[in-house]
């Protein structure tokens, strides 16, 4: 029995009352108020109706009801993504006390509520856990007085944790645990492997690759089906062009080991350019369906980390007889385009060939021969160099017509020290060694794809749309509050933002605004359908250059093989796997990046835990309510919270309308402003940099 009516109640509960300011308001007699507890009780246990931990009631409005997967976090809450509306990406918001004890992975149902503080937001809070899906936990073992307890890394909860057996626990070891049984607030685990102890140099890092579910180790039966490979070659296809006689090289990282591109240049009589493009011919050893190729597809891409590469192939294949190491016979498809002194096509041809790598160059050497600083005693090697040198020059103006975008952002190295831990970082420049081996691959890339698009091949287009309008307006925004002049047009082609680019670049050349334009971008996908490719101005856009380390490569690759090489006419069979692939392989390419931010961020922040304390000038490249985030010399962020700053609890700062400036009355933080900073302190585990005002 209701001894006030719901809606009454609700409205009075908008704001936090006691339990006695609810019996004064609605007059309820003392013998009532056993029943009014009642229905408060039943409100509560219905999510209508919350407690607080001073003991007053509240009634939050209402939104709806939606389901989502349970994001965790370091602290005790935690965020569901709205599976009603997936594209906008709406993270509610999940208090410590309403994660009804989700963990990361769950698909819970949830209720969504306005914020009783700030109109403009919203929280939810768990109802139902419909589907436990996460098995597994990563944490620290340790004893807790008598008794060994549990912390996992990736969240905290209020969780306890029983183990089935503790004898090969080894205090402040971390452990991949498996979830035996769930009980309540109390979770019973089992060991299933043992990560290392919190002292070693790579346990950060190890932690993430394998919460990714990713590894450098191989299956047996992809093992044993590598070993059989052959290891070098011994027998030559008769359709195979012989180009071993010819001089090819490679221009590579000194770190490469997998070889997957050559290059051959030659100038004509004519005065035009013979662009001989050598890949590798993964697809000669690793067959469809194949355990190679089924784990290769799993796997979609091989990834980068500052102190080892987990690949996509073997490494019998990867740095083995598919890696065009020099002075070894190795097979090859090759792109050969001849091309005019103004960079056009007059034609291209794709043919299987066989080569023999005569230089292992690297980007640094042919660097310093580039800028005279060395020479390789070779004349023949340095003639090509020089044309290839030329017809780089040209492709790079062709390009820059046509609206290639380039950012030219500097690369980010991790030195590491002998341990494994971070030594310094350091900025990497592109040079024109590495202008060259791009801009001939990225031609290779766009000759392939429009040499099958034409033959009507069906083929997996590596697409780029255009930016969306409303992020170029955001910039624009940006562009005005720094004083700069120059904006884009919403529905610029690529030809005219290259050239407003260009222009904002030679007056402000910074990575913030680098970064700020490629925030406009749009991220480049695989797909079925082609749209051409954005940011580099091309109709036709494939990935064909890398297959020892890109799934993608590896599936253009069979067509060309398929349809090109064999004749083959059914279209059907490639149809279904490229449909499936340009999910997949898109997927996996964001989760490779991913994990390899993480560690990037994780690595940078282990070697500014040296820094702590000392003063740098720093630049305010984002600003959100909570504080703003700086850059430091191009390497590393850091955030400044609002709580850090000064006279911020008497005059607490505010956010602009525009979002690019935080102020207060006595001072203000704009975009794009350089300041002074302090390193405060790090956390390795999440790669987050505080700082405060110096």
């Amino acid at each position: 029995m209701e001894i006030i009516s719901e809606e009454r109640l609700k409205n009075f509960l908008r704001q936090e009352k006691t339990f006695i300011e609810i019996v004064r308001k609605f007059n309820i007699p003392f013998n009532l108020n056993h029943q009014l507890t009642n229905q408060i009780s039943n409100l509560i246990e219905n999510f209508v109706v919350f407690k607080t931990p001073e003991g007053k009631y509240y009634a939050p409005k209402f939104l709806k009801t939606t389901s989502g997967i349970f994001r965790a976090t370091n602290s005790a809450f935690g965020f569901v993504e709205d599976k009603e509306n997936p594209i906008q990406k709406n993270n509610v918001f999940i208090p410590g006390r309403f994660t009804a004890s989700a963990l990361e992975g769950d698909e819970v149902k949830i209720n969504i509520y306005a914020d009783r503080f700030k109109s403009d937001q919203v929280f939810g809070i768990v109802t139902k856990i419909i589907q436990r899906n996460n098995k597994f936990l990563i944490g620290k073992a340790f004893k807790n007085g008598k008794y060994w307890d549990f912390e996992p890394v990736n969240f905290k909860g209020g969780f306890l944790f029983r183990w089935n057996t503790t004898d090969d626990l080894i205090n402040d070891n971390y452990y991949k645990v498996k979830i035996i049984d769930y009980q309540k607030n109390t979770l019973k685990i089992s060991i299933i492997q043992k990560i290392g102890h919190k002292s070693e140099p790579f346990l950060y890092v190890k932690i993430p690759i394998i919460e990714s579910e990713v590894s450098n180790k191989f299956s047996a039966d992809v093992l044993e089906e590598a070993e059989k490979i052959e290891k070098e070659i011994t027998n030559i296809e008769k359709n195979r062009t012989d180009l071993r006689d010819e001089l090819v090289i490679t221009i590579d990282g000194e770190d490469t080991k997998d070889f997957d591109d050559a290059i051959s240049v030659k100038k004509t009589n004519e005065g035009n350019f013979l662009l001989k493009v050598h890949i590798a011919d993964v697809a000669h050893y690793v067959k469809q369906d194949s355990p190679i190729d089924v784990e290769a597809q799993r796997r979609g891409t091989s990834i980068y980390l500052p102190h080892t590469v987990i690949p996509m192939l073997p490494e019998e294949l990867s740095n083995g007889i598919c890696s065009l190491k020099p002075n070894v016979d190795r097979f090859t498809i090759t792109m050969e385009s001849l091309i005019n002194k103004r960079g056009e096509n007059l034609s291209i041809k794709i043919y299987p060939s066989v080569i023999n790598s005569k230089w292992r160059l690297t980007y640094k050497d042919v660097n310093n021969f580039f800028n005279g600083k060395s020479s390789f005693n070779d004349t023949n090697l340095e003639k090509m160099l020089k044309t290839a040198q030329e017809l780089n020059t040209i492709l790079s103006l062709f390009k820059k017509n046509q609206g290639y975008i380039d950012l030219a952002i500097d690369e980010i190295k991790i030195i590491l020290d002998e341990q494994g831990f971070t030594e310094s970082l350091k900025l990497k420049s592109r040079g024109t060694s590495e202008e060259l081996i791009e801009n001939f691959m990225i031609r290779a890339n766009e000759n392939v794809s429009e040499f099958l698009t034409k033959r009507k091949i069906p083929i997996l287009y590596r697409v780029h749309n255009k930016p969306d309008p409303e992020k170029i307006m955001i910039f624009n925004q940006i562009l005005k509050a720094l004083g700069v002049k120059n904006t884009l047009k919403l529905n610029s082609n690529s030809r005219e933002f290259a050239r407003k680019i260009d222009e904002i670049k030679t007056k402000n050349n910074d990575n913030f605004l680098k970064y700020s334009i490629l925030r406009t971008m749009q991220k480049a996908i695989y797909s079925t359908e082609n749209i051409g490719h954005f940011g580099l101005a091309a109709n036709f856009y494939s990935h064909f250059t890398s297959p020892i380390r890109r799934y993608p490569d590896l599936i253009l690759h069979r067509i060309i093989r398929f349809f090109i090489f064999e004749k083959n006419k059914n279209f059907d069979f490639f149809n279904e796997i490229l449909t499936k692939n340009s999910y997949l392989t898109t997927e996996l390419e964001q989760k490779a990046f991913n994990l390899e931010r993480k560690i990037v961020n994780i690595k940078k922040t282990e070697y500014v835990k040296k820094l702590i304390g000392q003063t740098f000038n720093a630049q305010i490249t984002s600003i959100i309510k909570s504080g703003f985030f700086v850059e430091i010399n191009g390497l590393f962020d850091a955030m400044l919270s609002n709580k850090s700053l000064p006279n911020n609890e008497n005059d607490p700062y505010q956010l602009t309308e525009d979002g690019f400036c935080i102020y207060n009355s006595r001072r203000r933080f704009k975009l794009g402003e350089f300041i002074d900073i302090k390193i405060e302190s790090v956390n390795v585990w999440e790669g987050k940099i505080s700082a405060i005002l110096a």
